[in-house]
């Protein structure tokens, strides 16, 4: 950040400064915490704010706190934070992202809200949170608001964000002994961008080996990061078995649009979107008590 000046950044150790800063100014300001997104797109020309804003001296925007029925997290906190979160630990389909993101480095600076507002198709962490049904908290001066994650990223690098806005925290519900979850992915390079990323989670009947709830994401296989209704459809309601979860994972091509690109051919991708729906359907039934 070299080439702009002292008074291009901002770092406020409370939420109403910041806030106060972006109700305030006609500048184009982009808030960063870990910052690794933003520097790259920097170094490529593609963003050129006349400041910054550094949420991450913030109390309020970091760590992970529960109530009776959901989860919080801080918009600031960062993945290495989240991996040790004892809160997070039966939360099995995040900790399988969180695991695969990058490399330690990153994962000690890269925060939740920065990817959330980023809004990459091809990040990890985001078909988990798809899959736990997640929403954002954004804040402004004068309003709070609630969306849900699904509605949150509309376009390719898109977040439904205004100006005056930041990403305060992300809730979903407590997972049950019933339910079960895995993250598989598939990449080019160890720690790199997913060629496909997908989630997967699922809630049993406790007395038979019956799927109550499915929730299928993916990462890297269209605009935005995509539930694939096709397939939860197909599940839902049906026992367990090799041969359901085989004839599922062939839907999964009427719910994802990807193109040719360096990490492989549209092709290629939707046959790995199949496998990888089936590898992670398996694994999070059985994390959640099924027989397979």
């Amino acid at each position: 950040m070299s080439h702009y000046n002292l008074q291009s950044y901002h770092s406020p150790s409370d939420l109403k400064s910041a806030l106060q800063l972006l109700n305030n100014t006609e500048e184009s300001i982009k808030i960063v915490a870990g910052g690794q997104s933003v520097m790259l797109l920097l170094r490529q020309g593609f963003l050129s704010p006349d400041a910054f804003l550094d949420v991450s001296c913030i109390p309020e925007l970091s760590g992970v706190s529960l109530d009776k029925n959901k989860i919080s997290i801080g918009a600031a906190t960062t993945y290495s934070s989240l991996e040790l979160s004892k809160e997070l630990q039966s939360y099995s389909i995040l900790l399988d992202a969180l695991h695969v993101i990058a490399d330690p480095q990153i994962r000690n600076l890269g925060t939740i809200g920065g990817a959330l507002g980023h809004a990459d198709p091809s990040l990890d962490i985001v078909p988990p949170l798809l899959c736990l049904d997640s929403k954002i908290t954004l804040k402004s001066l004068n309003n709070t608001r609630t969306i849900s994650l699904l509605d949150f990223h509309k376009e390719y690098m898109t977040a439904d964000l205004s100006k005056d806005e930041l990403i305060h925290s992300i809730t979903f519900d407590h997972v049950t002994k019933n339910q079960g979850g895995a993250y598989e992915k598939v990449s080019n390079v160890e720690g790199g961008w997913p060629t496909v990323g997908v989630a997967a989670q699922v809630e049993l009947n406790s007395e038979s080996d019956v799927l109550l709830n499915v929730k299928i994401a993916l990462a890297a296989v269209g605009d935005t990061a995509i539930r694939s209704n096709s397939m939860e459809k197909n599940l839902i309601g049906s026992e367990i078995s090799i041969d359901s979860i085989k004839e599922a994972s062939e839907l999964v091509s009427q719910d994802i649009d990807p193109i040719d690109d360096l990490s492989g051919s549209a092709k290629y991708k939707s046959h790995l979107a199949g496998v990888l729906s089936q590898r992670a359907l398996r694994k999070a039934i059985q994390r959640a008590g099924g027989n397979l």
